[in-house]
């Protein structure tokens, strides 16, 4: 189950920042549009009490602990991860009537000294919001890629309720391009450029097949 941590990390961004010996074990999810990551991600969870372990996911947690180190609402970072961009004449108009005003820069630092601090702590999955691109340097970790055909993933959402009413090519084809996107705005690395440890075909296997490998993979990177 996802978790709030809004607590745990007012008090675990006053410490030092001295650095780390030891991160991890932590896993990051990428995917592509229709491969359900935070599924994935619950079912992980869940496959991992089975070997007493006690693991977590995370994704719109990402955001909301992001906007409480920053003082502001998470509404007002939320453009950042839908990859919209502020132009100069935005930036001098809000820093002048906000005094609250944080530069797209600062936002991205943030965020990706939050991801860093979540990567570092351990026991945690990362589903999305540019994890892979913020922590792909930090030991300890495990980075997955879920891909599928194109028609799979159509398939996929529209047997999902939220997705009745709406037009499942047009919604996949925008939101692929925002996940390409994120990448390049905090890395300046296309997805093409990052090396995932494992990159997996969804339509290729079953949703506990595809368990059992990130399972087994684990194994292999002794982090289980």
């Amino acid at each position: 189950m996802a978790y709030n941590l809004h607590t745990y990390f007012a008090q675990r961004f006053e410490k030092t920042n001295a650095p780390h010996t030891k991160s991890g074990p932590f896993i990051t999810i990428s995917r592509q549009t229709g491969c359900n990551g935070t599924g994935i991600a619950r079912e992980l969870v869940k496959a991992l009490k089975n070997y007493n372990l006690k693991w977590k996911f995370i994704n719109k947690e990402i955001l909301e602990d992001s906007a409480n180190k920053l003082k502001l609402d998470p509404s007002k970072i939320k453009y950042v991860f839908d990859t919209k961009k502020w132009s100069h004449a935005d930036d001098v108009i809000s820093a002048l009537s906000n005094r609250y005003y944080k530069s797209d820069k600062v936002i991205r630092k943030t965020i990706t000294q939050v991801l860093r601090h979540y990567a570092i702590d351990g026991n945690i999955i990362m589903v999305g919001r540019a994890g892979v691109a913020t922590t792909e340097n930090i030991a300890g970790g495990l980075h997955l890629r879920l891909t599928a055909p194109y028609e799979w993933r159509v398939s996929s959402l529209k047997r999902r309720k939220a997705f009745e009413s709406i037009d499942a090519h047009k919604f996949i084809k925008q939101h692929d391009k925002k996940k390409q996107q994120l990448i390049v705005d905090f890395c300046g690395k296309s997805i093409n450029e990052i090396s995932f440890d494992l990159t997996i075909n969804c339509a290729s296997f079953s949703r506990q097949q595809l368990i059992e490998l990130v399972i087994q993979a684990m194994k292999m990177k002794n982090m289980i």
